[in-house]
């Protein structure tokens, strides 16, 4: 392995760092998410699995307070396209993702 190649892992930041950052991204840009779970899209009724993402599908969304429902679809969408680009960027990403619960953080 070249030393170029060495330097270049060392600068990607650990899966669960990057996953963490992301999804506090999109909390941040959807203030009324509260939170939400991924799960294999094996695992559910087959209507549900044509909205899987490589395989995954985002299930539980809990918005506070309640919004109309094309702002809904808003959050589901900002949740959607920051796991996608996550699932591109990182070839591991569909195993830390699935069965996994995410939540607001309240100070």
């Amino acid at each position: 392995m070249k030393l170029v190649e060495l330097d270049s892992l060392a600068s990607e930041p650990h899966i669960e760092d990057d996953l963490v950052n992301r999804v506090g991204a999109i909390f941040e840009r959807c203030p009324a998410l509260q939170g939400f779970s991924i799960q294999d899209a094996a695992g559910l009724p087959k209507h549900l699995q044509t909205a899987a993402l490589e395989g995954l599908v985002v299930t539980d969304i809990g918005i506070y307070p309640e919004l109309e429902p094309a702002l809904t679809e808003r959050v589901y969408d900002e949740i959607a396209v920051g796991l996608l680009d996550f699932i591109c960027s990182r070839p591991d990403a569909r195993s830390v993702l699935t069965g996994r619960t995410f939540v607001r953080h309240l100070h």
